[in-house]
C-alpha cells in the first residue's frame, strides 16, 4: 500500500511539472488555436478532425476524408489513434471544436512519473531516491523535445512500461499467462499510439524471452516453449490493433526514403542542441540527425561519475561478487543497450561531422530497415537505462554506507537541481511560449476562397500539383475542414499513391470539386491548368480552378 501511494505521488508530480511547463490553456478541449500553424502538430490535430467527421467504417481507423475517394488510416496522420477512436465514439456529445492533445500530454507526464517509480522500487531503490529520481524521467529532454512537435512520440511511458516488465522478470516470468497478457496489451498500445515504439519495446521483449529461456533451462534442463508466449501475445496485440485501425488497408508505403539521414550520432548523449545552459551544440554529420536527440543533462553526467566511483569501489575494495542471475540480467541489459545504439546509429555510423563506417548496401535489408527510417529515435530507451543505472548506484551508496548515507541522498537531490538548472533556459522558453493564448489566422485571405465556399456545390478539394509544402497543405486542409470539404491528398506519415485518383479527377472535371495548383515550381507538373478548360483564379500564391464562373 505504501508503494502505491508513492506511485500516485509520482503521477501527481508529473502532472504538476506539466502544468508548470505548459500551463492550463492547452487542457481546454475547445481551445485549438495552439495546434494550428505548427507543422506536425497541425497534421495530428487536423487528421483527428477529418477522421472524426467521416462516417464509421471497418476497419474502424479508416476515413475517406483525406485521400478522397480512397481511404487513409488515422495511423498515418499520427493523431494518437487510441484517443481518436475513443473520442470519435463520444463525438455526438462533444462540442464541434474538440482537441485532446493537451490531455494526452499531461497523461504522458503522469505515466512517465508513475512507471519510473515502479521501475526504481522494483529494483529496491529507496523511496526518497525513487521520488527524486523520477524527476529525471519526467523532465527527460527527449520527451520535452517531442511532446508537442511530434506528439505521439512524447509518450515515452510506453518505453518505461516495457522496461518495467523486464525488470520484474525474475518475479513474473513463470506466470506465463499473466505476462503474456501484459505484453499483448503493450503490443496493442504501440499500434494504437505510434509504431516507432515497436523496435524500442521489442528489444526488451526479446531480452525478457531470452532470460526466461535461460533461467528455465537452468532449472529444468530443457527449453520450455511456453516462455515464447509473451512474444506471440505481443505480436498478436500489435497486428490485431494495426489491422483494426486500418494500417494494412490503405496501400501506404511501409518505408521511407533517406535511410541514415535521421540516424543517431554517437555524440548524441552529449549534444545539447540548445537544451543546456552549459554545453554548446555539437556538429553532426547529417541535418536529420536531430531525430537522434538524446541529451542526458548535466545532473546525469554528475551521477555517472558518482556511479563509476561506486563501481570502482565495489570492484577494487569489496571484491565484487555477482550472483548468477544478476550477471545474466547485467549481460542482457548490456546487449539490449548496445543493440539499440547500433540500430539507432546505423546504417551510417557517425561521430560529430565524421563518417566512421557504413554497413554494406543490401536492397532487401534497407527496404525493411527503412520502415523505421528515423533510426535515431531508437536510442531513447538507452537514455532511460542510463537514468536507472546511475540512480540505482547512488541509492546503493547511500544504503551501504549508513554514516554517509544522507550525503549520497543529498548528492542525488543536488543533481536533480543541477539537471533543472541545466535545462532551465529551454524550460523557461516553453513556459513563455504556452503562457499566452494563440489566435489562428489563415494565410488564405483572398476573396476567391470565400466565393468557392459560397458557391454551395464544392465538396472536394483536389490538389493537382505534384509537390506541396507540408505547412501550406495544412492551411488548405483547415480551409477544407471549415467548409465541409474532403481532401484528395494530405501530409501523411507514409505516402499514399493518389496519382490515379488525381488523374481521374482532372480527366472527369466536376462542379463539386475545386482544383488547386501552385503558381511556383510547377515545371514538373503533369498538368498545365491553362490546358484543362477550367475557370482560373489566382489566390494567395495558388491557382484555383473551378468548372463554373465564381
Amino acid at each position: 500500500m505504501a508503494d502505491k501511494l508513492y506511485f500516485l505521488m509520482a503521477a501527481v508530480l508529473g502532472a504538476v511539472v506539466f502544468v508548470l511547463l505548459y500551463g492550463t490553456h492547452i487542457l481546454n478541449p475547445a481551445y485549438d488555436a495552439w495546434l494550428l500553424s505548427q507543422g506536425d502538430l497541425t497534421q495530428h490535430y487536423l487528421g483527428w478532425c477529418f477522421y472524426r467527421r467521416g462516417n464509421w467504417t471497418f476497419p474502424i481507423g479508416l476515413t475517406d476524408q483525406l485521400a478522397y475517394p480512397s481511404y487513409s488510416s488515422v495511423i498515418f496522420t499520427d493523431s494518437i489513434p487510441l484517443f481518436a477512436v475513443f473520442f470519435k465514439l463520444l463525438s455526438p456529445i462533444l462540442p464541434d471544436t474538440f482537441q485532446y492533445f493537451g490531455w494526452w500530454g499531461i497523461l504522458s507526464f503522469m505515466l512517465q512519473g508513475y512507471f519510473s517509480v515502479k521501475i526504481l522500487r522494483t529494483l529496491r531503490v529507496g523511496k526518497f531516491c525513487s521520488m527524486a529520481g523520477s524527476i529525471f524521467f519526467i523532465l527527460s529532454p527527449t520527451v520535452i523535445e517531442k511532446m508537442f512537435r511530434h506528439t505521439a512520440l512524447g509518450g515515452h511511458w510506453l518505453i518505461l512500461a516495457a522496461i518495467y516488465l523486464f525488470v520484474k522478470h525474475g518475479k513474473s516470468y513463470r506466470n506465463v499467462r499473466q505476462t503474456s497478457l501484459y505484453w499483448g496489451i503493450l503490443g496493442a498500445l504501440i499500434a494504437s499510439i505510434h509504431l516507432y515504439y515497436l523496435p524500442m519495446c521489442g528489444m526488451f521483449l526479446g531480452g525478457y524471452i531470452l532470460c526466461s529461456l535461460i533461467r528455465g533451462f537452468a532449472k529444468e534442463h530443457r527449453l520450455k516453449l511456453d516462455y515464447m508466449l509473451p512474444g506471440v501475445a505481443f505480436a498478436v496485440g500489435l497486428f490485431a490493433a494495426t489491422w483494426l485501425l486500418g494500417g494494412f488497408s490503405t496501400g501506404a508505403e511501409a518505408g521511407g526514403d533517406g535511410l541514415g539521414e535521421c540516424s543517431f550520432n554517437l555524440n548524441g548523449f552529449f549534444n545539447a542542441k540548445g537544451y543546456s545552459r552549459i554545453f554548446e551544440p555539437l556538429l553532426t554529420y547529417a541535418d536529420g540527425q536531430y531525430e537522434g536527440f538524446a541529451y542526458l543533462g548535466l545532473g546525469i553526467f554528475v551521477l555517472i561519475l558518482v556511479s563509476l566511483w561506486y563501481l570502482l569501489l565495489r570492484i577494487t575494495i569489496k571484491k565484487l561478487k555477482l550472483h548468477t542471475n544478476v550477471l545474466l540480467y547485467g549481460v542482457v541489459y548490456l546487449l539490449m543497450a548496445l543493440g539499440l545504439i547500433l540500430f539507432a546509429a546505423s546504417p551510417q555510423v557517425t561521430f560529430n561531422d565524421k563518417l566512421i563506417f557504413s554497413f554494406p548496401y543490401s536492397s532487401t535489408l534497407y527496404r525493411i530497415w527503412s520502415i523505421f527510417r528515423s533510426t535515431g529515435r531508437i536510442v531513447w530507451p538507452v537514455c532511460y537505462l542510463i537514468f536507472i543505472g546511475v540512480i540505482v548506484c547512488c541509492d546503493r551508496l547511500a544504503k551501504e554506507n549508513r554514516i554517509a548515507g544522507k550525503r549520497f541522498r543529498a548528492v542525488l537531490a543536488v543533481c536533480v537541481l543541477v539537471q533543472v538548472f541545466d535545462l532551465s533556459v529551454k524550460l523557461g522558453n516553453l513556459q513563455k511560449e504556452y503562457a499566452q493564448k494563440k489566435i489562428y489566422e489563415s494565410p488564405l485571405q483572398s476573396e476567391v476562397w470565400e466565393r468557392v465556399a459560397e458557391a454551395g456545390t464544392v465538396k472536394h478539394v483536389v490538389w493537382v500539383s505534384i509537390n506541396f509544402d507540408n505547412y501550406e497543405m495544412m492551411h488548405i486542409a483547415k480551409y477544407a475542414l471549415d467548409h465541409d470539404m474532403t481532401m484528395n491528398t494530405y501530409y501523411f506519415a507514409r505516402p499514399l499513391n493518389i496519382h490515379e485518383n488525381t488523374k481521374n479527377s482532372v480527366e472527369n472535371l466536376s462542379d463539386d470539386c475545386v482544383y488547386l495548383f501552385r503558381t511556383v515550381d510547377n515545371d514538373n507538373d503533369r498538368y498545365d491548368p491553362k490546358d484543362l478548360g477550367l475557370q482560373l483564379y489566382e489566390a494567395d500564391g495558388y491557382i484555383v480552378g473551378t468548372t463554373f464562373v465564381l
